[in-house]
């Protein structure tokens, strides 16, 4: 990755934005208190996902209004989300923004043409249920950052090696934004949290690419570069649908968090873990780009082993962990 002069006057301005970030979190007492549900046993700031709008706000400053409508549907999102991990939002209006900020990015994305109504519709509630999914993933130290790492990663070896279709600037800045939140981030006992605010923007940022490959190359492989937190989030809602729950309430059920709280993983490990299997993927999509390879085929066959994986995987952890304590 080249770094030019301009990016390379912005990491220390995110920098000082993050080290900046701390005696504000104190002064609004921006803790996130341990409960029943956490995935975490000490008080840790949390709302330092922030740094990634203020790192658009710099985006813009020294390259212009590019991605206008990107831009400031994830300014509005993370704006409510910041106020949501202050004082906490009303449920409603935080959708609304939501579907808001979704409109905002698919104007990006069509660039003029128009969509079905019906297709629209279904394209916006699809990406606000996965930004909302990509906020409950936010669950253990380092999962986020990684796996956003992962994402953006991937969009900059396609923008270079296959075709360049998005400003490779924002995608390191973007980069920059992740490394420096993973250094408080990614720790057995982690010092920062990403926050509604963090996981929100990251999450809309990350269907924006998405999306847009879907859309520019209308092939549905690309949803592969997402495909494990996909296959995650809805096993998890099947289940708890099963077990008769509201999916709507938190929970502490998700496959990453069995392994953490069951199984004992260490919260890095698992993270990491979850990453490779995202990046081994992402490989696997490249080589079917490459070579011309069906792309409804290989998400489908992903699915599948995903799915199967994650049946396996739960069920050994419930028989292992969770029986023998029941029957005691």
């Amino acid at each position: 990755m080249e770094l030019s002069p301009k990016i390379l006057s912005i990491i220390p301005l995110q920098i000082i934005t993050i080290l900046a970030f701390f005696p504000i979190a104190r002064k609004l007492k921006l803790y996130d208190v341990p409960n029943e549900r956490s995935s975490h046993k000490h008080v840790t700031f949390r709302g330092g996902g922030v740094i990634v709008p203020i790192s658009l706000l710099f985006y813009t400053m020294f390259f212009g209004f590019q991605n206008t409508f990107l831009i400031a549907g994830v300014l509005l999102a993370s704006a409510i989300s910041l106020y949501d991990d202050i004082k906490g939002s009303n449920p409603f209006v935080r959708l609304i923004c939501h579907f808001v900020s979704v409109g905002l990015i698919m104007m990006d994305i069509t660039n003029g043409y128009q969509f079905l109504p019906f297709i629209t519709i279904l394209i916006a509630i699809i990406a606000v249920a996965a930004v909302n999914a990509y906020n409950f993933m936010d669950g253990i130290n380092g999962i986020t950052g990684l796996y956003t790492l992962s994402i953006y990663e991937t969009v900059y070896f396609y923008n270079y090696k296959i075709e360049n279709v998005f400003d490779p600037n924002l995608i390191l800045i973007l980069t920059a934004a992740l490394v420096i939140f993973g250094f408080y981030n990614f720790r057995s006992k982690a010092i920062l949290f990403a926050g509604d605010v963090g996981s929100v923007s990251l999450g809309l940022i990350a269907v924006f690419y998405i999306l847009f490959l879907v859309v520019h190359n209308n092939n549905l492989i690309y949803l592969s570069i997402v495909a494990v937190y996909g296959v995650e989030t809805g096993l998890t809602i099947i289940y708890r649908l099963l077990k008769g729950q509201n999916i709507i309430h938190p929970h502490r059920i998700h496959l990453f968090q069995d392994l953490v709280h069951i199984a004992k993983f260490p919260h890095l490990v698992v993270a990491v873990g979850y990453v490779l299997v995202q990046v081994i993927i992402n490989f696997g999509m490249f080589y079917c780009l490459r070579h011309q390879l069906n792309g409804l085929l290989f998400l489908t066959y992903i699915i599948i082993i995903l799915s199967c994986c994650y049946i396996i995987i739960k069920y050994q952890i419930y028989k292992r962990y969770v029986e023998p304590n029941e029957k005691n």
